[in-house]
């Protein structure tokens, strides 16, 4: 069986919050992630396209932000650049629970937008 998330956020309104409240970043992200947001020229497709990542691994899982938060996933791109999600045990437990040996993530950026796909497979 599939699992299957799908999330967008304007780049705009991203950037917008953060301004509003800076310390957004720190809610979102890990240190990892955000360090590596803060090393691109205009960190806020990065940080968009991570949101939009997490939303769509819990729309994946059917949790919501209910069971899990912002930290219980983290998303580095690996050496050439695709995103890798890593996960807490809280959030391990529920992937086992559910049956799912993995989430894959691909993220997407325009000019407007960020976009992001997690698909899950189960382990049949």
């Amino acid at each position: 069986m599939l699992y299957i998330g799908t999330d967008i956020i304007e780049l705009e309104r991203i950037e917008r919050a953060v301004q509003r409240q800076p310390a957004l970043w720190d809610r979102l992200l890990s240190s990892r992630e955000k360090a590596y947001c803060c090393s691109k020229k205009n960190p806020i497709p990065s940080l968009a396209g991570f949101f939009a990542a997490k939303e769509a691994i819990v729309k994946c899982l059917e949790t919501g932000l209910r069971k899990v938060s912002w930290h219980d996933m983290e998303i580095i791109p690996d050496e050439l650049g695709c995103p890798r999600v890593y996960f807490t045990e809280k959030m391990e437990k529920i992937l086992q629970t559910k049956g799912i040996s993995y989430i894959k993530v691909s993220i997407s950026h325009s000019r407007d937008y960020a976009v992001a796909v997690a698909i899950g497979e189960d382990k049949e």
